[in-house]
């Protein structure tokens, strides 16, 4: 049986801008961090940053290792959070996943994106922090499920 994956990416703009003194509402910055061979105004930068994050971790992250983590069948939530820093790389670096395998892969893919155009604030160059939910969804196999369920019996034997 095929598995199957499914990644449904959101990049959320817009937590904060960092400056040295304090933190400055997303809205107010005057540029966007520019993802490498993104153009255009704001709204297409913002586009093109998520498509680049999309196509980055359609091409690096392992399809196969929620299955290979005996994960159940279902939809799971991740969580990325990331600062593009006023040098335009990316920095503090947070996954939160169902596994810490599935983090230590989001990590791997968060440090493949290159260096970008930093956001800019008053003529000067800011920090942004950014995050970005997103769900797998996971197809159980029957072979996964049979093991899943006799673990499961196992444990609930033991607990008891």
């Amino acid at each position: 049986m095929k598995k199957n994956i499914t990644f449904i990416l959101l990049v959320f703009f817009g937590l904060a801008v960092h400056t040295q003194d304090k933190d400055v509402s997303f809205s107010v910055i005057e540029k966007v961090p520019v993802y490498p061979g993104c153009i255009g105004d704001t709204k297409e930068l913002k586009s093109c940053f998520s498509k680049k994050i999309q196509k980055l971790f359609a091409e690096n992250f392992n399809i196969d290792l929620p299955n290979q983590l005996g994960l159940k069948g279902g939809k799971y939530r991740v969580y990325i959070a990331f600062k593009i820093s006023s040098k335009g790389t990316v920095e503090n670096i947070v996954a939160r996943a169902p596994h810490y395998k599935l983090e230590e892969e989001c990590l791997k893919v968060m440090n493949k994106i290159p260096t970008m155009i930093p956001a800019e604030l008053k003529g000067k160059s800011v920090g942004v922090k950014y995050s970005i939910p997103f769900t797998i969804m996971v197809e159980e196999t029957r072979k996964q499920r049979k093991k899943r369920k006799k673990r499961e019996r196992k444990l609930k034997r033991n607990s008891n």
